[in-house]
């Protein structure tokens, strides 16, 4: 047993005195999650078509049915796939079954948030202000003129919320809720310039005492002239909306959190399958022969080189858990990140073992070595959302330990537990002794 201990922490003293290792298993994957979360911040690349999208509206008015008409219009244009829905907590479970991208919930009182002043209006006149013209008002009663003034002051007066539309987004959509996201800012900023417009006629009318009633002669400009400042300044002031995209945990989607995982187990990769390279370069400059002849078991010796390369592979990704978390970043609940990471760590030891038991020699493995990680990673969505790839190129993935890692990680971001994540562990796992099972098959050929 001490001398399994030794052989194990011995190969850990080497790695971590290394300084080009360091810089491969700590340095590069820090650097990388630093420039990815810079780079996109909290979103991504849109999505090219047919994104699926619930929509719930609770509020039934005209900014609404703006919203409903810009989907409608997407939909046509092939870039959304949009339905309306009435039951909120079905829409939820649909989103968590990764059945629709997305659930925008309009609020109650959203039209009224945003122009009190068209609510108002409708209650005590029964009009509707965005059809008004100048020549409309002019012909209206002095009695309403002075109520529609009146309620124009009350509406500057009243301190509203702030309407917030709501995004509820899967988190294995992200690209897809940024495209809705941006449908939403094009309606929106269409919606502060009909605000601006409205407010502007209204109080160019009451600042010009049209409104005067008993008989007030004012006299009604033909058309309305707004100088570019004072509608730039409308436009600014108008009531803000905001657009809260959330995944069933309440997080937002982060391609900080997305990057630091992800690139997390691609140098994992790659410094475990180096561990495999570094036993065959022992048994061609003769260290293990030399070991061999020690009263130590072979078995033993193999034990304790794949221990020290495990070992190895979690304080690796332990220090990047700990760095990542220290800028920002968010891997999951602390008891499933440790268990996901034991098995991932197992797994691409796994894949280490199983290159150095087939190749031929410490060059050849080397090779084979980082090839099999690019590729992995490649296909396995630690560049890009897995969303992007082919179906059938994400069920092959399935073959690399990368892919589950995404796959499990994405799971923990969105608000899973360790219960949810058991089925994906206990896959990987399985995976990971049939790594083992071709290593040793291969390791029993070069024996003979």
């Amino acid at each position: 047993m001490r001398k399994f201990l030794v052989i194990a922490f011995k190969e850990v003293l080497v790695t971590f005195r290394d300084v080009g290792a360091l810089v491969v298993m700590l340095a590069s994957p820090l650097l990388l999650t630093l420039a990815f979360g810079a780079a996109f911040g909290t979103g991504g690349e849109p999505a090219l078509a047919d994104i699926p999208v619930l929509l719930l509206d609770r509020d039934q008015g005209p900014f609404a049915e703006e919203v409903i008409t810009a989907f409608a219009a997407q939909e046509a244009s092939g870039l959304l796939d949009f339905e309306e829905i009435s039951d909120e907590a079905a829409g939820r479970e649909r989103v968590d079954a990764d059945e629709v991208a997305a659930l925008v919930v309009l609020p109650a009182g959203f039209s009224r948030s945003v122009l009190p002043l068209a609510g108002l209006v409708q209650d005590e006149l029964g009009l509707d202000v965005f059809e008004m013209t100048t020549e409309s008002i002019q012909a209206l009663p002095d009695d309403q003129q002075q109520v529609l003034r009146r309620l124009y002051l009350q509406s500057q007066e009243m301190d509203q919320p702030v309407p917030t539309i709501e995004i509820y987004a899967s988190p294995d959509y992200e690209i897809s809720a940024s495209v809705v996201q941006g449908v939403l800012r094009a309606v929106l900023e269409q919606m502060n310039v009909t605000t601006a417009g409205v407010n502007a006629i209204v109080s160019r009318l009451a600042a010009e005492q049209v409104m005067t009633g008993a008989g007030g002669e004012a006299a009604l400009p033909e058309v309305i002239t707004i100088a570019p400042e004072d509608f730039n300044r409308g436009v600014a002031e108008s009531l803000p909306i905001q657009l809260d995209i959330v995944s069933p945990s309440g997080r937002s989607f982060s391609w900080l959190d997305y990057s630091a995982t992800s690139m997390a187990v691609l140098f994992l990769m790659f410094s475990v399958t180096s561990g495999g390279w570094t036993l065959l370069a022992e048994r061609q400059m003769g260290t293990l022969p030399r070991l061999a002849i020690t009263p130590t078991g072979s078995l033993t010796i193999l034990l304790g080189k794949t221990t020290g390369v495990i070992l190895t592979g979690l304080l690796q990704v332990g220090v990047l858990w700990g760095a990542t978390s220290l800028i920002g970043a968010y891997w999951g609940p602390p008891l499933a990140v440790a268990v996901a990471l034991l098995a991932l760590v197992l797994a691409a030891a796994g894949v280490g073992t199983l290159i150095s038991a087939w190749a031929n020699s410490a060059g050849q493995a080397s090779a084979i070595g980082s090839a099999v990680t690019l590729v992995a990673a490649a296909t396995s969505g630690s560049f890009f959302p897995r969303t992007n790839l082919p179906a059938a190129l994400q069920t092959v993935s399935f073959i690399t330990p990368n892919a589950w890692g995404v796959e499990i990680f994405s799971k923990l971001q969105s608000g899973g537990s360790l219960k949810a994540i058991l089925p994906l562990v206990g896959g990987l796992l399985a995976l990971t002794v049939v790594y083992y099972a071709i290593a040793a098959v291969g390791f029993r050929r070069n024996s003979d």
